[in-house]
């Protein structure tokens, strides 16, 4: 396993997870329920832990892939602005949520709603965050990615336009 594949396999833990985290969040204020939204915290905390992970491992991800054909530096540097955001929005919701499950230990009827509402916001930011972050990773090597089909069948005919 080179740095590359280290970085692909990290960078879908705090995607996934501040997914899940937003459902669960969401779920537990609705219905008021304390061990869906402990679920969303500690899944928010586990966010920006991966998020970390995923940022740690993108230099040498780039370093690895750099010599390739078709490789872009300016994909490359798009993707890393994107991720920079991504990871601060992250760790901000993770911190944050770490707080509110520290507020809460011992506390039967768990977390207040308010601060659960704040997790929840700052969550559903870093999800559209690291959303962006993952779309532009992906052109990075994946070309159909970089362009809108133009005409488009399901038989290769109107494949993506390569720039």
């Amino acid at each position: 396993m080179n740095a590359a594949h280290l970085h692909l396999a990290l960078n879908h833990l705090p995607i996934f997870a501040i997914a899940f985290a937003t459902g669960f969040l969401a779920w537990g204020l609705k219905r008021r329920h304390p061990a869906l939204l402990r679920a969303g915290l500690v899944l928010t905390v586990l966010a920006a832990v991966g998020a970390g992970g995923a940022f740690l491992t993108g230099e040498p991800a780039e370093d690895v892939i750099e010599d390739q054909p078709g490789f872009s530096r300016d994909r490359v540097h798009d993707h890393e602005d994107a991720a920079d955001f991504g990871l601060w929005i992250t760790v901000a919701a993770g911190v944050v949520a770490l707080g509110v499950l520290w507020r809460a230990k011992g506390r039967v009827e768990g977390p207040t709603t308010n601060a659960a509402a704040l997790v929840l916001a700052v969550s559903v930011l870093a999800l559209a965050a690291l959303a962006r972050t993952a779309w532009l990773g992906g052109e990075i090597s994946h070309p159909e990615l970089r362009s809108a089909v133009v005409g488009g069948s399901s038989s290769g005919e109107g494949l993506p336009v390569m720039d």
